[in-house]
């Protein structure tokens, strides 16, 4: 950054902290929204875009969540946003714009800004669409072909609307990017160069992410030219209205524990995070049986089921809200207790986000992390990262299992966080180590069960031993007679003829002296084929058996 960048972004903080609604050059219609809106004084990052955007520079702003960056892009570009009027194309009469656009990573922030835009809509008369995945596409291609002033759109959606030909962005003004890094890192970096380079070179371009690190937005910085950079908070702080806890515990006892902390500190106005999809469901159910009212959201979830959830949620329908991190960003729910954060997320940055859901305007809140044996480096990751450590919680009457991982309550945070090189050993190692513990007790249970089975057969004494052998012949000889009683009883089909000539030869008593008999000397009524007269029996003409030379029913020849 160079010395003029860093006098003006101080020059933008300095503004920020003595500034109100009314001295920033908004509009009365504006201002009427902002009253209706229950604004009463602009915050950092409000105060600080503002009069940039009014300006029209390109603006690149970072700032932790929860400080109003939704306001503070809207505010601005709708006060100068022009009017769309119908205009025709190839003879037919079709709608304008958009003129703003505004690009978010998931369906919930998409909401939230599309709440805001109607409020401020309704006192400076533009219009706009909203166009997310997991709805219909006819609606959304009958709403753009009306035209709107304002498209909020999520990434996938918009390039899938564009590919159709049902959304055209050549008279866009104003484009905003907001939570830049969280889209950059669910891979929408080839879904945003296609946006941009749909829209006209001269425009405004507007950038809000959490964090300006170069390793998570150095990619798309180069879409702003001569930007106002307005970093009013860094990542790594979290808001003084949040304090944060952390119970160590057995990983066989992490599931049980939820229903216990939530029982134990109240379940009223809570968000569960998970890391996964198939956890958050899980958790659900495990809290349903305990009789506890929650509603789940995460990407495999319906956009109905997403809005059921929330509305759920808000109204005080259901208790629990359990989510994973695609709830953390942006997303204003009011009254949140406190957050608990099931898994210890992989990437530090989205703690902050996750505990960010409670405390809001003002309000005070709490947030629990369980840790693991399994996750415990990326607990010291966090700590890292903020520049310090997170109290021990109150575990009375909690069951933390039998080896809970230790925490050393006198630690320090490290100097920094490790790169993802590290991370990557670090991980492998684990993965290694917990391998290792698996032979290691698989071996341990083979060698006890064996223990056991050498305990259980003593030596026996001889009477015993012969007392034994009496018994086991006399079941041989048992097993052996009733044997002969089974052949005897069920002969063979080959064996039929010769048993049945025995039986007639020796009076029906079944007893032969000679072993074998010839074939010659089988009467001609018992041979196979032959009738009792002894005239051999031909077979039917429906039941002939093919030749080695014939056909099967596939025109294949028999095997000869």
């Amino acid at each position: 950054m160079t010395a003029n960048a860093t006098q003006e972004k101080k020059d933008i903080t300095q503004e920020a902290e003595c500034t109100s609604f009314d001295a920033l050059g908004l509009n009365q219609e504006i201002m009427g929204a902002v009253e209706e809106l229950g604004y009463t004084a602009p915050t950092p990052v409000q105060a600080g875009a503002i009069p940039q955007v009014l300006e029209g520079r390109d603006v690149l702003a970072a700032a932790q969540t929860g400080t109003g960056k939704t306001a503070a892009f809207l505010l601005p570009t709708m006060n100068n946003l022009a009017h769309g009027e119908k205009r025709r194309v190839r003879g037919r009469s079709l709608g304008c714009g958009p003129f703003l656009l505004v690009v978010t990573p998931t369906r919930e922030l998409a909401q939230q800004i599309e709440s805001v835009c109607r409020t401020v809509a309704k006192h400076t008369g533009h219009s706009s669409v909203t166009v997310v995945g997991g709805l219909g596409y006819g609606p959304q291609r009958n709403a753009l072909k009306q035209g709107c002033d304002i498209l909020i759109a999520t990434p996938g959606r918009l390039i899938d609307l564009m590919e159709q030909g049902a959304c055209s962005l050549d008279q866009v003004q104003v484009l905003v990017l907001d939570e830049a890094d969280r889209m950059l890192d669910m891979g929408f970096l080839p879904a945003i160069r296609t946006i941009v380079g749909a829209t006209p070179e001269q425009r405004q371009t507007l950038l809000f992410s959490a964090t300006l690190d170069e390793g998570k937005v150095g990619s798309i910085t180069d879409l702003v030219k001569t930007p106002a950079r307005i970093e009013v908070a860094p990542v790594t702080s979290t808001a003084d209205t949040v304090e944060q806890y952390a119970l160590p515990v057995s990983l066989e006892a992490k599931n049980a524990l939820l229903a216990q902390v939530l029982k134990k500190a109240g379940s009223e106005r809570v968000i569960v995070f998970t890391r996964t999809k198939h956890r958050a469901d899980a958790c659900r159910r495990r809290l349903v049986k305990a009789n506890i009212t929650c509603a789940v959201i995460h990407g495999d979830r319906t956009q109905n089921q997403r809005e059921r959830a929330l509305r759920s949620f808000s109204a005080g329908e259901v208790d629990v809200l359990v989510a994973t991190d695609v709830l953390a960003r942006g997303i204003d729910i009011a009254d949140v207790n406190y957050v608990v954060n099931f898994d210890v997320p992989e990437d530090p940055v989205d703690y902050i986000h996750r505990i960010g859901r409670t405390g809001r305007g003002g309000d005070v809140g709490w947030s629990l992390t369980f840790v693991t044996e399994q996750d415990f480096d990326e607990f010291n990751d966090i700590e890292a990262l903020m520049g310090k450590t997170v109290d021990l919680y109150d575990a009375e009457g909690l069951e933390l299992g039998e080896n809970p991982v230790f925490i050393d309550p006198d630690r320090v945070p490290a100097s920094k966080v490790p790169g993802k090189k590290a991370k990557k050993k670090r991980r492998k190692a684990r993965e290694k180590k917990a391998a290792s513990k698996q032979v290691q007790a698989s071996s341990k249970a083979s060698q006890d069960r064996s223990d056991e089975a050498s305990e259980g057969t003593e030596r026996p004494s001889r009477s015993s031993s012969a007392a034994r052998g009496r018994s086991s012949g006399k079941r041989n000889q048992g097993a052996g007679r009733s044997q002969d009683k089974k052949q005897q009883a069920k002969p063979s089909r080959k064996n039929a003829v010769r048993s049945s000539d025995r039986k007639r030869s020796n009076g029906g008593n079944g007893k032969r002296r000679n072993s074998e008999r010839s074939a010659e000397e089988v009467p001609a009524a018992f041979r196979p084929g032959v009738r009792s007269s002894g005239v051999r029996q031909m077979p039917k003409p429906g039941k002939r058996k093919r030749s080695q030379g014939a056909k099967n029913h596939r025109g294949r020849r028999n095997s000869q």
